[in-house]
């Protein structure tokens, strides 16, 4: 055999024995399932087609700082936590109030915010309802969205001579006001300051809180490691005032920040 077409195997040879002992290329670390209920501006919500509100913006930088990406799961509100138990998401964030209740299921990681349940109403009503009492003790229809902590608030504390109506989404919430479907609204306050602003005219908002909620995001159990990683992540986030320059974004009114 020529030499030169020696040394040309051997370097051959060498290349693909060098090519079969490298090291594997690192893999790409999963996406962050996030899971979403997208109907609770400012909070969480789709515009043009995006999730946009205070949680997405915290969930991207959460992501982002694990080292991996965000991707928005939608699901129905009363789907979340048996998608999150099932391990078709990672973690919820969708402004959902700790409850005892709730954390018989899931682990909640460290509140971020502080909230309570106020009252929309029609502005013509404002002089009928302007206590927690006159609300409270009305023979009204009271609208609430179901499966919330606004509905067990209603249902347990409102007279049982109240009407009351549960549905999907708190954006129905003002035209069935508008046209007299129902006389009240008991939601979480960032969402009712959010529709008094879309319906200035025809809407306001009894602002003194029924009860006072925090905010957390809701994880599996079982995933121990990222329960341990978002905890440190958060508290670093209100040290260095990270949380509180996402949420002022889209709650720019607020004061109870954690």
């Amino acid at each position: 055999m020529p030499k030169v077409l020696q040394k040309a195997l051997i370097l051959f040879t060498l290349v693909f024995f060098l090519s079969g002992c490298a090291a594997p290329l690192p893999k790409e670390p999963p996406p962050l399932r996030v899971g979403v209920f997208p109907y609770y501006p400012p909070m969480i919500f789709k515009q043009n087609g995006e999730i946009r509100g205070a949680e997405a913006d915290l969930a991207i930088r959460l992501a982002k700082t694990l080292g991996r990406e965000a991707k928005f799961i939608e699901l129905g509100w009363e789907q979340l936590i048996p998608a999150l138990m099932d391990g078709k998401i990672d973690i919820i964030m969708s402004g959902m109030s700790i409850t005892e209740a709730r954390k018989a299921r899931v682990r909640f990681a460290e509140p971020y915010l502080k909230i309570g349940l106020v009252t929309l109403m029609r502005a013509e009503d404002v002089s009928k309802f302007n206590s927690l009492t006159s609300i409270q003790e009305s023979f009204s229809t009271v609208g609430v969205v179901q499966g919330t902590t606004s509905e067990a608030f209603v249902r347990r504390n409102f007279l049982k001579a109240a009407t009351i109506i549960s549905f999907q989404k708190a954006s129905e919430a003002p035209n069935l006001l508008i046209n007299m479907r129902i006389d009240l609204f008991v939601h979480d306050a960032p969402s009712i300051v959010w529709l008094v602003s879309e319906n200035e005219r025809f809407l306001k908002g009894f602002w003194e809180p029924f009860n006072q909620e925090y905010l957390g995001w809701a994880i599996n159990p079982g995933n121990e490691d990222l329960i341990m990683k978002v905890n440190p992540i958060l508290s670093n986030w209100k040290k260095d005032g990270t949380l509180k320059e996402i949420l002022i974004r889209w709650l720019p009114y607020w004061k109870n920040f954690e």
